[in-house]
């Protein structure tokens, strides 16, 4: 979250409260409009290194919340 151009994008409520050095965020969309996210975070910058099967995990784990919501909708 160091790097200037995630730096700038960042809020300021989480510069303030949060400012994690290494994070993960992913959206939850419901045609085309955002409702809820993934996130995940470590103290150290680094630290938080995903192989392409835990992204994938991860990935999965996003779509299956998302049809949750939408069978339940």
């Amino acid at each position: 979250s160091s790097d200037p151009h995630i730096l700038s994008r960042l809020p300021d409520w989480y510069l303030h409260s949060l400012n994690a050095p290494a994070f993960l965020v992913l959206p939850l969309q419901l045609k085309g409009a955002p409702f809820g996210l993934i996130y995940a975070d470590k103290t150290q910058k680094g630290a938080l290194e995903l192989d392409e099967k835990e992204l994938a995990l991860l990935r999965t784990l996003r779509n299956q919340a998302v049809m949750a919501f939408k069978q339940s909708s």
